[in-house]
């Protein structure tokens, strides 16, 4: 995904950056071979992350992603 250009931005949920995103694409990579929806997947927990009260630590991440596969059923 480009940063570049504002229109192309995503939002990412208050308080997290570009290193979050990245670390958190990383995990959820992990997990999966989608690489056509891995931002969309991406974007997504860090929302589920933010709106829970957790934050963007490897550890919560982890586990953030780890159940999102889960209920997916994509793993």
């Amino acid at each position: 995904m480009s940063f570049c250009r504002k229109d192309d931005r995503m939002k990412l949920p208050y308080g997290a950056n570009e290193d979050n995103f990245k670390k958190c694409k990383k995990i959820v990579s992990e997990f999966t071979n989608d690489d056509k929806n891995l931002d969309e997947a991406t974007l997504e927990i860090m929302n589920i992350a933010y709106s829970t009260g957790g934050d963007y630590s490897d550890e919560i991440l982890l586990e953030y992603v780890k159940a999102y596969f889960e209920m997916d059923g994509t793993n």
